[in-house]
């Protein structure tokens, strides 16, 4: 099955809540969402107010984490899946799509409902291989989407990794330690969704396809993010005919966890890097090309709209998809007609 949706709340969407963005998208004829935590401020409360209660019963903020101090006075973070106390610090996240846990996970039975396939993109600016102060709060980013994407049913959370940091090769090492850590304390056998890396767009970014592919390798708990644009961009338009969309997706696919999760639209780029996501009409990517692979693709496959015109690309996609299906039929049938 191919799955089409887009990244964030639909253009024609009135409402900007995540129960409006899924609703919307179904009614769209789309039946995937890539849900965006974008826009989120994260504070420091005494618990007092909320001592006894469970954090998913709290209904005015969505408490990510609880920091409880230990018998030196240091406080230690221990999740959301104990009973608050009142001596405990709480770490809440407040975000425009949801105010509380319980309108996350209404979202996410209306999404079941509706087959909408729900994923999770973490904050765009992540700089995981830093220092320890500015890695720590992109790891809590993570550690926050995970929390989140876990209540709402969301299969996976993607993830930028950021800037290179000292050799590609030290690069990489880091980068295995940290993926390694998340994955470890936010099991996807815990209930918590899959950690997606996305492909990187940018020469001066962690992430083009050797590096995804041997860090899904090392970390077989993650996956790559098939992004093609980014792809096409780092390799100066590398994407031109089927076969070079069948060799790249076999690439990924192989880490796929269960679907091949990718993300498509339009790209302007010069000398190995992106410029800007432009309309899929726009640009030397053609998805008609994708489309043709697409035909005998075996697998199942989510395929995310970034383009600035959003749903309509999607949707976009969906109808080339389908006429590509319909011209390959009337062939066969003009074939068999004159055999």
């Amino acid at each position: 099955m191919i799955r089409f949706g887009i990244a964030g709340i639909p253009l024609t969407s009135k409402g900007r809540t995540l129960v409006d963005s899924i609703i919307d998208s179904h009614m769209l004829g789309l039946n995937a969402l890539e849900v965006q935590l974008l826009r989120v401020n994260v504070e420091e409360v005494p618990a007092v107010d909320y001592s006894g209660m469970y954090p998913k019963d709290v209904d005015d903020s969505i408490i990510v984490n609880i920091l409880r101090p230990d018998d030196n006075g240091n406080y230690q973070s221990i999740g959301i899946d104990t009973q608050i106390e009142s001596e405990d610090i709480l770490q809440e996240l407040f975000w425009n799509m949801a105010k509380n846990y319980d309108e996350m996970t209404e979202g996410g039975k209306i999404a079941k409902e509706l087959d909408v396939q729900l994923s999770l993109h973490a904050p765009y600016y992540m700089d995981l291989l830093s220092s320890e102060g500015i890695s720590e709060k992109s790891y809590d980013h993570i550690k926050w989407a995970l929390t989140i994407g876990r209540t709402m049913g969301a299969r996976r959370v993607i993830t930028h990794t950021g800037f290179y940091r000292g050799s590609k090769k030290e690069s990489l090492n880091k980068a295995q330690k940290v993926y390694s850590r998340i994955t470890e304390e936010f099991s996807h056998s815990k209930g918590f969704p899959y950690v997606g890396v996305e492909t990187s767009g940018k020469p001066e970014l962690f992430g083009n396809t050797a590096e995804l592919i041997s860090l899904s390798k090392k970390v077989e708990a993650i996956e790559p993010i098939l992004n093609f644009p980014h792809v096409h961009s780092l390799a100066g338009g590398s994407l031109t005919d089927v076969a070079s969309f069948e060799a790249i997706i076999s690439e990924y696919s192989k880490h796929a966890k269960q679907d091949l999760y990718a993300e498509f639209s339009g790209v302007e780029h010069k000398d190995g890097s992106e410029i800007k996501m432009t309309a899929i009409k726009h640009g030397d990517l053609k998805f008609e090309t994708l489309s043709e692979y697409l035909q005998d693709y075996p697998g199942d496959m989510t395929l995310i709209s970034m383009s600035p015109l959003l749903e309509h690309d999607a949707q976009y996609m969906n109808v080339i998809f389908l006429r590509t299906i319909a011209k390959r039929m009337q062939r066969k049938t003009t074939l068999k007609a004159g055999a």
